[in-house]
């Protein structure tokens, strides 16, 4: 996810919300929803959102994995 390498040894406790939404594969929109429905975690270091890379992992996990019926 974004500026982090594999080589780094260092794996990210928070991402940027453009890094969080890239991982999901969602717009940054649909992350902002995500996080003020407080279906993943943030927290601020000033001004900036960042996103909990553990909650990002947590909601992908209770993703479904057949697609919803429809009616």
């Amino acid at each position: 996810m974004g500026r982090y390498t594999e080589g780094e040894g260092i794996e990210p406790i928070f991402v940027s919300v453009k890094e969080a939404a890239r991982a999901l594969g969602i717009s940054p929109w649909s992350c902002y929803q995500l996080l003020d429905e407080q279906k993943i975690d943030s927290r601020y270091q000033g001004r900036r959102r960042l996103v909990s890379v553990v909650s990002l992992r947590a909601y992908a996990e209770k993703l479904p994995t057949v697609p919803a019926q429809t009616a």
